[in-house]
């Protein structure tokens, strides 16, 4: 039996996971698919910044259980495993995976895909570890906001700009709570950017009554009961600090490569990936969306990089030449500031609020990631039922 192994079951991992079982495994009884990951629920990030305020949508438009679409594919040719994949030996061809409930396992590969993502510690815009601690935290910082006068957003990319925009169309907007975007440079989001989209989210902030602090970061963190107490460093030294009873950091992600030999990495973490999606120097590694070095962490990105290797894996099973990725180089940004506006950019040019809003802003794409999560779509295509 040959096992494709498949590490990771978010944006880029679900649709390939079925894909490849349609198209390759349930084709040829010498395959078997392993599926690895610590969460049982398929993750939606695009939501989060309004899914962590109290009462706009519930989880399972974000959090949606993978196991009656697992259950589908016969036990001889599938399986799931619930844990995390703890060392991987490209010389042998084998993962160790801890497996939740304890222990210790090594699995044998004749394919490998790693796409266990990224993280955003003690932030559930990924996962955190399990399905039930994602959730936890969750309602932790939902309860946070609920209670909260003064809410405090670190970081203005796209996910913390967004976060800014949906409390302060519920709170800031109408005078019930003080909302703060920090953020360390003249203007939210960031380069590559233009500034016309950067001044877009940043009038549509204001008119949010969303409170902005450019040009500045936060040098330290302190609890003192319900209060976080940050001190603020401006980009002239200065300091001052800012009481809140809701600390919301969207300051960065962190790739999950903890179990990635220290040579297929680069120095940032990321594993170095070829245009074939391969990790440099191994022919039988697979790496997609967050984890890889090709390309930006974004969930655009790793459903381009799904689809290309949707389409390639077949003929790589039968022995043909990988066909090469060509990563996007025209900047697509689709940034929504509450549940009315919006702005972002394709390429040089600004899109118009209103577009953003209809394709994006309505539903943050709760409306499809079940599909998404069952492998019948990526963000960018359908694929065949």
């Amino acid at each position: 039996m040959k096992n494709i192994v498949v590490l990771g079951v978010g944006v880029a991992a679900a649709p390939l996971i079925r894909q490849t079982m349609r198209n390759v495994v349930l084709k040829d009884k010498d395959y078997k698919m392993i599926v690895v990951a610590p969460n049982t629920h398929f993750h939606w990030p695009i939501a989060m910044p309004r899914v962590i305020v109290p009462g706009q949508l519930a989880d399972d438009k974000a959090m949606i259980d993978l196991r009656p679409f697992f259950n589908e594919y016969p036990e001889a040719q599938f399986e799931f495993v619930l844990g995390t994949a703890s060392a991987m030996d490209p010389a042998s061809n084998t993962v160790t995976i801890a497996p939740s409930e304890g222990g210790s396992r090594t699995v044998n590969y004749h394919t490998l895909v790693v796409a266990t993502g990224s993280s955003s510690p003690d932030m559930p815009w990924k996962v955190m570890g399990s399905t039930e601690q994602t959730k936890q935290r969750l309602h932790e910082l939902q309860q946070q906001i609920e209670a909260a006068k003064t809410i405090v957003v670190v970081g203005a990319g796209a996910t913390g700009t967004e976060t800014a925009g949906e409390l302060g169309f519920e709170y800031a907007k109408a005078g019930k709570k003080d909302v703060y975007l920090v953020y360390n440079d003249k203007l939210p989001l960031t380069p590559p950017t233009m500034d016309s989209v950067r001044k877009a989210a940043k009038n549509e902030l204001e008119k949010l009554k969303v409170k902005l602090v450019p040009n500045t970061t936060v040098s330290a963190v302190e609890q003192s009961g319900n209060d976080t107490i940050l001190t603020l460093t401006s980009a002239d030294g200065t300091t001052k600090t800012l009481t809140a009873q809701a600390y919301i950091p969207s300051t960065g992600l962190v790739p999950n490569t903890s179990f990635v030999p220290a040579n297929l990495l680069d120095n940032r973490g990321y594993i170095k990936q070829t245009k074939a999606l391969l990790a440099e120097g191994h022919d039988n590694i697979f790496v997609l969306g967050d984890v890889g070095n090709l390309e930006a962490s974004k969930a655009g990105t790793a459903s381009a990089q799904t689809i290309h290797l949707v389409k390639a894996l077949p003929i790589y099973f039968k022995g043909g030449a990988m066909p090469a990725y060509s990563p996007n180089t025209t900047e697509i940004s689709a940034v929504t500031l509450g549940r009315s506006r919006a702005t972002g950019q394709m390429g040089s040019f600004k899109l118009f609020s209103y577009l953003i809003y209809y394709a994006k802003g309505r539903y943050l794409g709760t409306d499809y990631a079940h599909l998404i999560a069952a492998g019948k779509k990526s963000m960018l295509t359908n694929f065949e039922k």
